[in-house]
């Protein structure tokens, strides 16, 4: 499966494996959009220990999440991004919108 959901103490932790663009992004809205109807969440960090590539569709996706958060008063984080997610969302202007941290345990102390 290309999206894996884990909870840690109502944070929510959406886990890519492959690419975030495609299905893979549709899947990704849906999870979130089911933690926040279903189980009131408003704090998400993306883990991308196992993507590989963000397309444009990705890029959106994730900006998405994050005003999903913003507009819930909840925090998002990605973690584990590797050095071409970490490329691509330079070259795009993204990185600065993100707040990214290297491993998941770090994203985890950060949220409240």
């Amino acid at each position: 499966m290309p999206v894996r959901c884990d909870e840690f103490n109502q944070i929510c932790v959406i886990a890519i494996d492959g690419e975030l663009s495609g299905d893979t992004c549709g899947v990704a809205r849906a999870a979130i959009e089911e933690k926040v109807a279903a189980h009131h969440m408003a704090d998400f960090i993306v883990d991308l220990e196992k993507c590989a590539f963000i397309d444009s569709e990705g890029l959106e996706t994730l900006l998405w999440a994050k005003r999903k958060c913003e507009d819930l008063f909840g925090q998002f984080r990605l973690t584990g991004a590797d050095e071409n997610c970490r490329k691509i969302l330079e070259i795009t202007r993204l990185d600065h919108r993100f707040e990214m941290h290297k491993e998941l345990a770090t994203a985890l102390k950060t949220m409240r």
